[in-house]
């Protein structure tokens, strides 16, 4: 199916909740200059034997400049770790090493007030705000996240993500949309059940372009081990990828991404992220 992508924009100033920040009285900002970023994410998982299962997180962060938000998206595991390339790599290694010659940068989860998804499919998604502990001296603030039915998280539907605001970072209303789930990605040999026969030495992946960046990557359990396969921007009418089979045990499943990712824009963020992570699993045997 194609879909169209439709760049985020702010839609409307909306009243400035008052929201108190929590950090240690020695927060960041109080010596240095901060950069502060959102990020947002939404995940889909279908499964053949089971009901698909999503959830949305937001954080918004404030760190101070001399780190950059990379390295403070991995330090509270917002990051989305990729090999380089369409290559394999073991999950563990794709961030060992990485900032490891730098310490961790001290990071305020901020209280923004209100934080919901809103869908073109009628359905709303209010995140819940939760405390998170600074247990490290390193985090500390507010995490907001919602775990909800697939209904109320749909694939292939315009989003409207609302924040409610605080004294120092007004509150906004975005849009976006989401992509498809990734039906039409499909494992060459795959089973009208789901399940994939290896009996090659790769697997084959095929999918249809539909010029956009979404890429296409597959995680591989029990072995750890993700493959980016490629993205939508191909000319052909199908866009194939592949991995090696024998990277897979002998039983196991595949569960097989479509990451849509787009800039988030808006007064007082030096930066910002809305992230859609839509995944279904397909067992394998081997012959």
């Amino acid at each position: 199916m194609r879909f169209r992508v439709w760049p985020l924009f702010l839609l409307a100033p909306t009243s400035v909740a008052c929201a108190g920040t929590v950090s240690p009285s020695d927060s960041v900002g109080d010596a240095e200059p901060t950069i502060t970023s959102a990020i947002v994410v939404v995940e889909r998982t279908s499964d053949p034997d089971a009901a698909p299962r999503s959830q949305a997180s937001a954080r918004f962060i404030r760190v101070a400049s001399s780190s950059t938000t990379e390295e403070a998206l991995r330090a509270i595991g917002a990051a989305v770790e990729l090999p380089t390339g369409n290559t394999c790599a073991p999950v563990a290694s794709l961030a060992s090493g990485v900032g490891l010659e730098q310490p961790a940068p001290v990071i305020e989860l901020l209280d923004v007030g209100s934080v919901s998804l809103e869908t073109s499919a009628g359905a709303e998604a209010r995140l819940a705000p939760r405390q998170l502990p600074d247990v490290t001296d390193v985090v500390s603030g507010v995490v907001y996240a919602r775990a909800a039915d697939s209904a109320t998280l749909p694939a292939d539907a315009r989003y409207v993500l609302h924040v409610g605001g605080r004294p120092d970072l007004a509150g906004f209303d975005l849009t976006t949309v989401a992509p498809d789930d990734p039906a039409d990605v499909r494992l060459v040999g795959e089973e009208p059940s789901g399940t994939l026969v290896l009996a090659s030495p790769s697997v084959e992946v095929t999918w249809r372009p539909d010029g956009t960046t979404d890429l296409i990557y597959v995680d591989l359990q029990p072995s750890g081990v993700r493959c980016v396969l490629g993205n939508g921007t191909a000319e052909a009418p199908i866009a194939h990828g592949a991995f090696p089979a024998s990277l897979l045990s002998g039983s196991g499943s595949i569960l097989v991404h479509r990451l849509h990712r787009e800039p988030l824009h808006a007064l007082g963020l030096d930066s910002g992220e809305i992230r859609f992570d839509f995944a279904r699993s397909v067992a394998y045997v081997r012959l």
